[in-house]
């Protein structure tokens, strides 16, 4: 059991790296639920529209899955996302910079072959660090 649900997971990340939002419909329950540092998306197509902004943001985002492992229900992956912000994200207008995000947490709750919850963790901060939306923190001195 945890070996498929952590290919279902596994497929999810192919799907997003070929940006195949139909591939989606294979790898979530119709009534799935998503959480990050946004809010809650419920349902679905709600979710594939949402990760559709990532995608028109960063049109050439690479997923990276560097760790996966399960326990019953639940898979969680950490996974490296590059790519160029060439596309709008919301309101933040293209600045064509690079990014490499390094750590984002992915916990998958899967039911049936689906996955029905989803919570993931990305370092927004980071992100907006490395297309020059804020500066870098400086260290304290000594």
């Amino acid at each position: 059991m945890v070996e498929d649900n952590k290919k279902v997971v596994l497929g999810c990340w192919e799907a997003a790296n070929r940006r195949d939002l139909s591939a989606f419909d294979g790898f979530y329950a119709e009534n799935a639920v998503y959480y990050d540092s946004q809010g809650e998306v419920r349902g679905r197509e709600n979710i594939k529209a949402h990760l559709q902004r990532y995608m028109t943001a960063a049109p050439d985002l690479k997923v990276t899955v560097e760790d996966i492992f399960g326990e019953g229900d639940r898979v969680f992956s950490r996974v490296r996302m590059q790519g160029t912000h060439t596309g709008p994200f919301g309101e933040i207008p293209p600045t064509g910079r690079s990014i490499d995000i390094r750590w984002t947490m992915n916990a998958c709750r899967v039911e049936g072959g689906k996955i029905v919850e989803e919570w993931e963790i990305c370092d927004t901060l980071d992100i907006f660090r490395q297309l020059g939306l804020i500066q870098a923190p400086v260290p304290a001195s000594a």
